[in-house]
């Protein structure tokens, strides 16, 4: 064998020569491969981009939603709680001046000029024993009557008006 050092201009001696065949390009056939894999893998990606997109959209929505939900929650629980506050002030209001009038009111009856009005104008008189009935009351605020008070022949109004 006698190899020149020219790449172009190389020879094989012998029966081991080749026969020359045209050089087939195999890139071709692997770029048109290529190039349908390419394609196939493409609408594989645009596929798989359309259910993302969906996926993140649906996803936004959601997470869009939830925030709206809690903000309405927010706000109702604030306005809940400013009209507690209002409704315990206008309480407290009610009670103060509840209690003015009836400290007004007990300061404003004198009831020593009561009993000297009944006794001496009214002709009022204490009860004697005999008009007294006890009765046992429990621990109830409230009286039950279960049977008819006797009656005398005058009655306390009678003593009272002097009749």
């Amino acid at each position: 064998m006698a190899f020149n050092s020219n790449r172009r201009h190389e020879y094989v001696e012998g029966n081991t020569v080749r026969k020359i065949q045209p050089l087939e390009r195999p890139e071709k056939r692997q770029r048109q491969k290529h190039h349908k894999r390419k394609a196939v893998y493409k609408e594989q990606i645009q596929y798989v981009n359309v259910l993302y997109t969906v996926f993140l959209s649906a996803a936004a929505v959601m997470v869009l939603w939830s925030c709206v939900n809690y903000l309405q929650l927010q706000a109702e629980t604030t306005s809940r709680v400013k009209n507690i506050a209002a409704l315990e002030t206008q309480l407290e209001n009610l009670r103060k001046e509840n209690d003015d009038n009836y400290t007004r009111i007990m300061t404003s009856v004198d009831l020593d000029y009561v009993k000297e009005v009944a006794i001496n104008e009214l002709g009022m008189v204490y009860a004697s024993e005999d008009q007294v009935i006890l009765y046992d009351g429990g621990t109830r605020d409230y009286v039950r009557q279960n049977g008819e008070i006797p009656e005398e022949e005058t009655t306390l109004v009678d003593q009272i008006l002097g009749r």
